[in-house]
């Protein structure tokens, strides 16, 4: 056996491992939701901590995961947490569904509806915690959020702009964003294609030091180069490729479904080390 074959192997197994020993499908995508119960993941909240969910915040239902389908919290940021899977997962694709419920926190507020897809969560849980977030709220699905200092490298419309562009042509486009320094930094995503009274698709792909955010089959946010800030030296950056996949409870209602990883397809691999706005978008849709 060659080397080459034994670390697909190992990689394989390591992802079989971290779903539960589901089976993939004939595509390759592996579950990371049973439907039935929420094993392979855990419960954080703000207020009561790990796996302790007096109040439901988390269900399944009807094949679904069902959040904040409540009546009695006595504030908004008593909703705060997420569901985390046990395993840490890298150079995968992350797939998951979405539909907005009726019900937000505190009652009778009517903000934008907001959660979240974090990815890349290696620290200590927190709220919120060390990670990159896909932005799910009305209107900006598909946002890159770095929390606790995390950075990344993409390009955005103008330096005076933190909204993505695909247009790489003028190489004062590219900017960092984040760092040591600052505690939170978004990245705005490039269009508005969610259907906010139906079910949606969010993907983000994960290569390397690199994501990409795909919202209903669009192409609306990249990053590479993302670090992390060194634990032994904080004021250093080292490349952050691995980590759990979270689903965040921020005070509204939502049903989640079809939750599932698939390692990555040589065609949705990276030929540079810096996406350009040509490169590889065939391959992710």
């Amino acid at each position: 056996m060659s080397l080459r074959c034994a670390a697909v192997i190992v990689i394989f197994s390591s992802l079989f491992a971290n779903a539960n020993t589901a089976s993939p499908d004939d595509d390759g995508w592996i579950p990371l939701f049973n439907g039935k119960n929420l094993d392979g993941w855990y419960s954080f909240l703000l207020t009561t901590g790990k796996n302790s969910d007096p109040k439901g915040i988390f269900k399944v239902e009807n094949g679904m995961i069902h959040v904040l389908d409540v009546n009695d919290l006595l504030g908004r940021r008593e909703s705060f947490g997420y569901l985390a899977t046990n395993g840490e997962y890298s150079d995968v694709r992350i797939h998951i569904e979405y539909k907005w419920g009726n019900k937000r926190f505190p009652a009778g507020s009517d903000g934008k509806r907001n959660s979240g897809l974090m990815y890349l969560f290696h620290a200590r849980d927190n709220v919120w915690p060390e990670a990159l977030e896909c932005q799910i709220q009305e209107s900006d699905v598909g946002d890159l959020w770095l929390t606790n200092g995390l950075s990344v490298t993409t390009w955005v419309v103008d330096l005076a702009s933190s909204m993505y562009s695909d247009d790489n042509s003028a190489p004062a486009f590219q900017r960092l964003v984040g760092g040591p320094l600052i505690h939170n930094a978004r990245v705005l995503k490039a269009g508005d294609f969610e259907n906010r009274a139906g079910w949606n698709t969010v993907e983000v792909v994960i290569e390397g030091d690199r994501s990409t955010h795909i919202v209903n089959g669009r192409i609306v946010n990249r990053a590479w180069d993302i670090k992390q800030p060194d634990p032994q030296n904080p004021t250093q950056m080292i490349p952050l490729k691995t980590g759990r996949i979270l689903l965040e409870a921020e005070g509204a209602e939502i049903w989640f479904r079809n939750l599932k990883i698939r390692p990555l397809k040589l065609a949705e691999k990276s030929a540079s080390p810096v996406p350009s706005s040509k490169q590889n978008l065939e391959g992710l849709r």
